[in-house]
């Protein structure tokens, strides 16, 4: 077919010009620019998320089209038929497919031109912090896609009505039918729903693009809407010249089976190849496709040991579930495609009782879900299968269900590997009192699970337990050492004997363990703390001297020492308390994450529970390499003062009073490497030692790695990406010399924070913390001066010469007693005043910072239409000035 060129720019100048020299179109693009920068900025969410994306934006766009496509087209086709000039349109020497495409152009020019002026959102977020461009990029390409898509229907609404009003509602209609079709608020069924799935335009192609992944089946679904809809209007356009035989409606009917075939042939298009298209990752983290160290690992498998994976997968999922089903097939079929013949991948479609879901339980134990999900107005159980199993001979590796938030290509990849590996590294758990191994407790008569932690050691490694009761000595790669502090002196011995030999050593020490805060280093033993519960079974050993354990091996480390930190980048977890030590990349801190070590290079975020700290005590010989320190605005309690003790035992006391910040960036994790003197190594003459050198990792705090962060990280929560559990996996990987997984463990979305609203809630921080210390020290001399003016009375009464001593005393301990009074009620009222003041200035900070959001909030949605309304009010004055001279003209024309 040929298509005159000239002839379709023609139609879509003649339109182009029409719109933009016509103020109502800048009105309409100015609306367009403001409704999508409130949805982008305005809404609290943005600020609690603390992220410089437009996931907001994204949330609300498809829906935002749905009035603004409408308003763009409804003219198109409409007004040319009310005005009589679509004849002449029509007359002129041209196919109707080129004025369509003439028509089409130019309404895609001018939302192209709407959707350039809204590119001030991506600087509003340049302002405000770093985004991804690959996303921004991403982003963009999805909004212009789906916009070619829905500009091509709200034209064929237009074409069925000469009334403006009426092609506006049919568009609205239409493009709402396509926007919503795999809605999962509507509240049809299930059933009839999931056939649609694929034809939907927000939830089943859209989304791809929001995340930064540019897939070819949104490519092809989005070119086929604007094909299908394109015949649509070339076929009703020329609907003037079908012949209507006499009794017969044969060229109408036939024209209706040829656009249903048309339609037809769209919708298989789309079905066929939905599963085999490519993708493109535009993420600046590569998030949507394999990495280049899994491309490696995977070329290191040997082809005549082929690894097998398969996979038991539900046909549906779950509103909060899709995106994950679609990343594991989407790995499965990169794995596939790059491993060749080393793997082999096989899909399973599993629902209940099929011969699938008999297979993935007998074989693998793999077990559907239940899981709750809500279809419109009702809710409903659903049972859901998303479980992968790899084999390689006799190796198998089982993941019964991908949680939402797990790292898929990681999780796969590791499993791999494991399964190809005919030898592991061994790694070592040590008995203590906390039984993070699992095994029976006397204290509660019962036995305890394995923390997820050990499952997550289990995936990787060959993990057995060991007891320091006689000297360790079975070669391991690596040994995990939790609460050392409660061992017993001999254990603690034998612990020490091995960590000087130069054995690889992760020790988890904590000055108050929320798990079990019994555990206590200052607590003498590991015994209960409630004095009404008889103890069963044997009491456990006093403890050892955790200092010379510590100072044996470089550390200098105070027992009851817990570090509470101000900073914390996530507003809506602003109720917890400063012991819950966020540390991050944006904490001021100088270097939060050591990053030329492999265990912390890379990381973004953790979260430490009530950590303790540890300092270099410079013993000759030992490399101290600190790796994850505290910010600026932190400091330092007792124990005594966050325990509180009763007749019931010890609780956390949740108000204790903190002092003012120091400029002291504490540590909480550190490597130790190096050698020991010999002549500080006596004690190991009975293991007869060769060499005394070091190889340990120690961190102050052991709840980092309990299993409330297994869970946060299966949730998925997008706002709270932490790396807890991938920096202790680093720790062990670095101690036993396997790193083939720590750049793959990095592989996630970058926290990309609103760097600019966080320094200044910083200064404002900084000044609230300066008046607390302020109101701290008023009150502190206040309280000096009350006492020094109690002392001077009482020493003016016993400096009288015309008292005797014991009227002396006596009226010394009745000026004392009234004075204390007096002195008891003033350090209230001192106390309520510092209390006061400390409150207005926290009060005076939230507001400081709501106003900042406001005053953004505002700019970030007023600016952006400036450009558009003032070139909109440069149009009107031309126009209307034209108009005042032509009608002059007019006058003296007829004068």
């Amino acid at each position: 077919m040929n298509l005159n060129k000239d002839i379709i720019f023609a139609v879509a100048r003649r339109d182009l010009r029409a719109y933009f020299l016509n103020p109502t179109g800048y009105v309409f693009i100015t609306l367009f620019i403001f409704l999508s920068a409130a949805a982008a900025f305005w809404r609290e969410k943005f600020f609690m998320n603390n992220l410089a994306n437009l996931d907001q934006l994204n949330e609300y766009f498809p829906f935002l089209l749905l009035f603004f496509i409408p308003a763009l087209t409804m003219s198109v086709w409409a007004e040319e038929r009310r005005r009589g000039t679509d004849e002449l349109l029509l007359t002129l020497p041209a196919t109707d497919l080129e004025i369509t495409l003439g028509k089409y152009l130019s309404t895609l020019g001018i939302y192209t031109a709407s959707l350039a002026l809204s590119l001030s959102h991506v600087v509003v977020l340049f302002w405000l912090g770093d985004p991804d461009l690959g996303l921004m990029f991403g982003n963009y390409l999805g909004y212009w896609l789906i916009g070619a898509a829905l500009l091509s229907v709200g034209m064929l609404a237009s074409l069925l009505t000469s009334n403006i009003t009426v092609a506006f509602v049919i568009g609205a209609i239409l493009c709402s039918a396509l926007a919503l079709l795999d809605s999962p608020g509507l509240a049809y069924s299930e059933t009839i729903r999931a056939p649609f799935e694929s034809l939907g335009v927000v939830f089943g192609h859209f989304e791809d693009f929001s995340r930064g992944a540019i897939t070819g089946a949104g490519l092809i679904y989005f070119a086929s809407i604007v094909g299908v809809s394109i015949y649509l209007n070339v076929a009703l356009l020329g609907r003037r010249r079908w012949i209507r035989q006499k009794d017969s409606w044969s060229s109408p009917v036939h024209h209706w089976v040829r656009s249903a075939a048309v339609v037809i042939v769209a919708l298989s298009v789309n079905a066929i190849l939905a599963h085999a298209s490519f993708r493109i990752d535009a993420t600046a983290e590569g998030l949507h496709s394999l990495s280049d160290e899994s491309k490696k690992l995977l070329s290191q498998l040997n082809e005549d040991r082929p690894v097998f994976i398969q996979a038991y997968i539900s046909k549906d999922a779950p509103q909060n579930l899709v995106q994950t089903r679609k990343n594991v097939l989407s790995y499965l079929r990169e794995i596939d495609a790059v491993a060749g013949d080393r793997v082999q991948v096989i899909v399973h479609e599993t629902e209940p009782f099929t011969e699938e879901a008999l297979d993935a339980r007998d074989k693998f134990g793999i077990r559907p879900r239940e899981l709750v999900s809500a279809e419109g107005a009702r809710t409903q159980t659903t049972q859901v299968y998303l479980g992968v199993a790899i084999t390689c001979g006799a190796r198998e590796e089982v993941i019964p269900f991908i949680e939402r938030g797990m790292p898929v290509e990681y999780e796969l990849i590791r499993s791999v590997r494991m399964v190809a590996e005919t030898n592991r590294k061994k790694v070592g758990v040590l008995t203590t009192p906390l039984k993070i191994f699992g095994g029976f407790d006397f204290q509660t008569m019962a036995s305890s699970q394995p923390w997820q932690v050990i499952i997550e050691l289990q995936r990787q490694y060959e993990v057995v337990q060991i007891s320091a009761v006689e000297p360790i000595t079975e070669e391991l790669d690596g040994l995990v050492v939790a609460l050392p502090s409660s061992l017993p002196q001999t254990e603690m011995d034998n612990l020490k004997d091995y960590m000087l030999s130069g054995n690889p050593t992760l020790l988890l020490i904590d000055p108050l363990p929320t798990v079990n805060i019994g555990l206590s280093p200052v607590q003498e033993s590991g015994a209960q703390t409630n004095p009404f519960m008889r103890s069963q079974g044997p009491q456990p050993d006093p403890k050892g001297d955790v200092y010379g354990l510590m100072n044996s091996i470089g550390i200098s480390w105070s027992k009851a020492s817990i570090i509470w930190d101000s900073y914390n980048p996530h507003p809506d977890f602003a109720h917890l308390p400063p012991e819950v030590v966020f540390v991050g990349s944006k904490s001021g801190a100088q270097v939060p994450f050591n990053p030329n070590s492999s265990v912390t290079s890379g990381l973004q975020e953790l979260v430490l529970l009530y950590p303790g700290y540890f300092n270099s005590n410079t013993q000759p010989g030992i490399t101290f390499t600190p790796l994850v320190t505290s910010s600026p605005v932190s400091g330092s309690l007792n124990w005594q003062q966050l325990v509180q003790r009763s007749f019931f035992g010890v609780s956390m006391n949740r108000n204790p009073r903190r002092g003012a910040p120091t400029p002291t960036e504490y540590t909480f994790a550190a490597s130790i490497k190096g050698e020991i003197p010999s002549s500080d190594s006596t004690a190991l003459s009975k293991l007869e030692i060769v060499a005394n050198k070091l190889n340990v990792i120690v961190v102050a705090d052991l709840d980092f790695i309990s299993s409330q962060f297994f869970q946060i990280r299966n949730l998925g929560i997008e706002t709270l990406t932490l790396d807890n559990i991938a920096f202790f996996l680093n720790c062990m990987d670095n101690l036993t010399g396997d790193t083939s997984f720590v750049n793959l463990r990095k592989k996630r979305i970058k926290h990309r924070t609103l760097v600019t609203i966080e320094d200044q809630v910083r200064e404002f921080s900084q000044r609230r913390i300066e008046d607390e210390k302020k109101a701290e020290r008023d009150a502190q001399t206040a309280l000096l001066d009350a006492q020094q003016r109690l002392n001077d009375k009482v020493a003016q009464v016993r400096n009288r010469d015309d008292l005797d001593d014991q009227t002396k005393q006596v009226m010394s301990r009745n000026l004392q007693e009234a004075e204390n009074r007096k002195f008891e009620a003033l350090r209230t009222s001192i106390e309520a005043t510092r209390e006061s003041k400390v409150q207005a200035g926290r009060e005076k900070m939230e507001i400081e910072i709501r106003n900042i959001q406001n005053r953004i909030k505002t700019l970030a949605v007023a600016i952006p239409p400036i450009p558009a309304l003032l070139i909109g009010l440069r149009i009107f004055a031309r126009r209307r000035k034209r108009e005042t001279e032509g009608a002059a003209a007019a006058r003296r024309l007829r004068s």
